[in-house]
């Protein structure tokens, strides 16, 4: 790695990684060298934020030799929920950095093999949650730091979002297949955060149920335009976690009824409490560009990760323990140790 340079490979070029490259492609102490896509509409849209001379490849699968690049010190990645973990354990086994998008990973054991290759390797694992950088969130951890409201006894989230004619076919897919709380770190990072867990506290046991899905089915099938009589993602999602030193949260998900967008976040404390209410107000850009800079700084620089290797851990297991509480017939589920 260069004294004041990263270079950057990017994986994954759909809106999201698109809007990465444009971002990250704007700082001075970046340099794109890759960019990966199955798509070459989306590689060539996101060529034009980078350098003439960076290398683009298509190809679902062809990750794997950027991952062992020498002149990669950092691979980003903005993939669909299912390869997360295979692409992340590639740059990491390739001794690179990653930056992988949430959930970093749907499965226990492959949060554990995150973890272990991070640890081996001596390479950050990072988990993209940009809503960690929200600057009402910020504000708000500060009040609850300074006391404001006394002791936060309970905190509540909330990510509701109607996708729609949003949803991409992967996504839809997974939700056919699986239920349980599918895409929580918007909701829980954000708390974590706010409250020193994973630091002071730790998240202990969780329980989680789920509605049927009423228009789950039907979303799947307008979209896809193919039957789904194995639909099974319930459409509205609650989980409930309790916190080692006897703190409660509860984490709302919503991404099929029809409703406006909000993700709200409320602290309540022995002496008042804080609500925050994005409602579609927060600008992705400015978290995602915050976060850009706080990572880059962080490695250029050495310093620790604002989302640590343990943080990406706890987060990403929300959704297999959340799954496993509903199958056990919402049962209360023990956070596993993942020894960090």
């Amino acid at each position: 790695m260069e004294k004041n340079r990263l270079n950057v490979a990017f994986i994954g070029l759909g809106d999201r990684g698109r809007t990465a490259v444009r971002l990250m492609s704007a700082m001075p102490a970046v340099r794109v060298v890759a960019l990966c896509d199955g798509s070459a509409a989306n590689l060539e849209s996101a060529r034009q934020y980078a350098e003439a001379s960076t290398e683009c490849v298509v190809g679902s699968d062809a990750y794997a030799e950027l991952c062992r690049r020498a002149d990669v010190d950092l691979v980003y990645v903005c993939t669909g929920w299912e390869s997360h973990a295979p692409i992340a354990l590639a740059a990491l086994r390739g001794g690179k950095h990653v930056a992988v998008e949430v959930p970093a990973a749907l499965t226990l054991d492959d949060i554990r093999e995150l973890v272990a290759a991070s640890r081996a390797s001596g390479r950050h694992c990072f988990m993209l949650e940009n809503c960690c950088f929200d600057e009402q969130l910020l504000d708000a951890t500060e009040r609850i730091r300074n006391g404001e409201i006394g002791e936060v006894v309970h905190a509540e989230g909330s990510y509701y979002h109607e996708l729609a004619d949003r949803w991409t076919p992967w996504r839809l897919e997974i939700n056919r297949r699986q239920r349980g709380d599918l895409y929580p770190t918007h909701e829980i990072g954000p708390i974590c955060k706010a409250l020193g867990i994973g630091v002071s506290d730790e998240l202990e046991t969780l329980v989680c149920m789920d509605s049927a899905p009423f228009v789950g089915r039907q979303v799947y099938e307008r979209a896809l335009r193919r039957e789904a009589p194995d639909f099974v993602s319930g459409d509205h999602t609650t989980t409930i976690i309790r916190t080692r030193r006897g703190r409660t949260i509860v984490l709302r998900h919503d991404v099929m009824t029809s409703q406006p967008y909000e993700r709200q976040l409320t602290f309540i404390g022995t002496r008042g409490r804080i609500t925050i209410n994005d409602a579609g107000k927060a600008s992705h850009d400015v978290m995602t560009a915050d976060m850009n800079r706080h990572l880059v700084d962080a490695l250029l620089n050495g310093k620790p990760s604002a989302i640590s290797l343990k943080d990406m851990a706890a987060w990403s297991a929300i959704v297999p323990l959340s799954a496993l509480s509903i199958q056990k017939g919402f049962a209360p589920i023990a956070f596993p140790n993942f020894e960090i």
